[in-house]
């Protein structure tokens, strides 16, 4: 590692509205951050904050801030302390790695759990503060409607998520989710004005194996289909005869096929794109006896007396990013049918980085529960080949693990 003189050099380089005195603070604490001896580091860190020492600070070198050397050196006590004064939960280094992967890389556990739990802390009041916003906003845009019935409505609206990085005012870099303002993936009003690619398997060409927006982006591919087999037995298996169903998002049809192996009494599917729709009617699906299809967003849907209730929902959609995803959440009770009628959804929301998934499945556990949900979470080792990737803009799945969840009532 770099001495603390030459961090300063490149630090003043890099971070030039600091001062001197101010940067000396800064040095001095993710030096200290890195003793072994952990009372005697909490009590130094204590005191270079009250000297006000940024928590947040990153070094040049490796982009680490005092969390990451925290989480380093095992000092639980020392990461909620410097969480607690400023330290950023989701600041990554130059390699894109936060302080919970260090801290779980090298099984520190305690470090870990305390990072954790304050990500699903910050992100859960985040997404209440912004619904609460979007609420006023909503409001004010309706006030101002009938003050002017003339206004532009077609503002730009991006809504899709991504893992990226971004930096703040000071310099500090956070992993964030958020959109790519042109990406088709992040919009989806542009989106489903797009053409798709339906792309045919290379051993059967009567076979839909992927499909790819205008911009390269993977809408669906077939290696989900494991997945979407054990949601299908989960949400299908011991229903009543006549069950019946909603599937929102029709993608390459993988799920509804499944589906109707269980012979549902009511099968409706909710799908806005018109070239999805095309290939829908293409493979008969508005022929087949007890299949229903809402051509419309389910933003749509959900409002047409004609939907109804039912004894399964699944949800997959693209283009749409968590913040939707809640919406849809909260139509969930006037959408079951009943105690035992069960929801699940594709849990694939920051699945290129797992401390992130391991925050956004704890955010939408807690979400469901607060609607009168319970989840289960079902763990699957989906199997990839990289060829699958070919030709994509960007991977929307990396990880080893997929986590399943499945919905009931709690009673």
């Amino acid at each position: 590692m770099a001495s603390v003189s030459e961090q300063a050099a490149h630090g003043a380089a890099s971070t030039s509205t600091l001062s001197t005195e101010q940067l000396e603070l800064n040095l001095a604490l993710l030096v200290t951050c890195q003793s072994p001896d952990h009372p005697r580091a909490l009590q130094s860190v204590k005191e270079l904050i009250e000297r006000g020492a940024d928590a947040w600070y990153e070094d040049s070198e490796l982009g680490w801030s005092s969390l990451h050397y925290a989480a380093e050196s095992d000092n639980a006590e020392l990461c909620s302390y410097l969480l607690s004064h400023g330290a950023i939960w989701n600041a990554v280094d130059h390699l894109g790695f936060a302080a919970a992967e260090v801290a779980f890389s090298l099984n520190h556990d305690a470090c870990y759990r305390i990072i954790f739990e304050e990500g699903v802390r910050q992100t859960v009041i985040l997404n209440l503060l912004g619904r609460q916003a979007e609420d006023e906003d909503e409001a004010a845009d309706a006030d101002a409607e009938d003050e002017q019935p003339q206004a532009d409505a077609e503002a730009d609206h991006p809504g899709g998520t991504a893992v990226a990085i971004a930096s703040d005012e000071g310099g500090c870099a956070h992993m964030v989710l958020q959109p790519e303002h042109a990406d088709l993936a992040n919009d989806n009003d542009k989106f489903l004005k797009s053409k798709l690619r339906f792309i045919p398997s290379a051993d059967d060409p009567e076979v839909v194996e992927r499909c790819l927006d205008e911009d390269g982006n993977m809408v669906m591919a077939a290696w989900e289909t494991d997945i979407m087999e054990r949601t299908t037995r989960l949400l299908c298996e011991g229903q009543p005869e006549g069950f019946s169903i909603l599937n929102v998002g029709f993608g390459l049809g993988i799920v509804d096929r499944l589906f109707q192996t269980y012979k549902p009494g009511r099968h409706v599917i909710v799908e806005a794109h018109p070239d999805a729709l095309a290939l829908m009617r293409s493979q008969g699906w508005d022929k087949k006896p007890g299949v229903e299809i809402f051509g419309c967003k389910w933003e749509d849907a959900i409002n047409d007396v004609q939907l109804g209730s039912f004894d399964a929902v699944f949800w997959d959609t693209f283009s749409q990013d968590y913040a939707e995803q809640r919406v849809f959440f909260d139509e969930l009770p006037n959408l079951l049918s009943g105690p035992q009628a069960r929801f699940s959804f594709f849990h694939g929301l920051a699945g290129t980085n797992a401390f992130f998934y391991d925050v956004l499945t704890r955010v939408a556990e807690i979400d469901l529960r607060d609607i009168g949900l319970e989840t289960t979470w079902f763990e699957l080792q989906p199997q990839l080949k990289e060829e699958v990737w070919e030709g994509v803009k960007r991977k929307y799945w990396s990880l080893d693990t997929y986590r399943l969840p499945l919905s009931t009532m709690a009673l």
